[in-house]
């Protein structure tokens, strides 16, 4: 057995993606939360220090343990025959396509609502008082 099956058959594959996109989805909520509660630039780049250092440990904790009906085990632990980690993955995926929406209804959202409290305001004084070629010379 390969190195790279193994990693496979162990899910860190993944628990990596599904690690990406939750991250993303966090820096994106604390993009808006730090702005929103007026804290320090230097909140968002410690919290993306901390999704960085985390992101091997969930790899190193992905490969050693096992999720099983009875809890976490230690992979070395699990009979190979009992190994329920093609229901593992399962999971996984749903929660990767979960994440995955949950992004994309983000995305789109954030694509079609106004900028802030005045910004439909200013949408429609631009578009009505002059923002442009005057039509009719009076």
């Amino acid at each position: 057995m390969t190195f790279f099956s193994e990693l496979k058959r162990r899910n860190v594959f993944r628990v990596a993606l599904l690690y990406f996109i939750a991250s993303w989805l966090l820096l994106q909520g604390a993009d808006v939360g730090i702005s929103l509660l007026d804290l320090p630039l230097w909140s968002g780049k410690f919290i993306f220090l901390l999704l960085t250092v985390g992101f091997p440990l969930v790899l190193i904790f992905s490969w050693v343990y096992e999720l099983t009906p009875d809890g976490l085990k230690k992979e070395s632990q699990i009979d190979r025959s009992q190994s329920i980690v093609h229901r593992t993955a399962n999971k996984l995926n749903a929660a990767v396509i979960l994440l995955l929406l949950l992004a994309l209804v983000g995305m789109i959202v954030a694509r079609f609502l106004p900028e802030g409290p005045g910004a439909r305001e200013a949408e429609s004084d631009a578009l009505g008082k002059g923002a442009g070629v005057e039509l009719f010379d009076g």
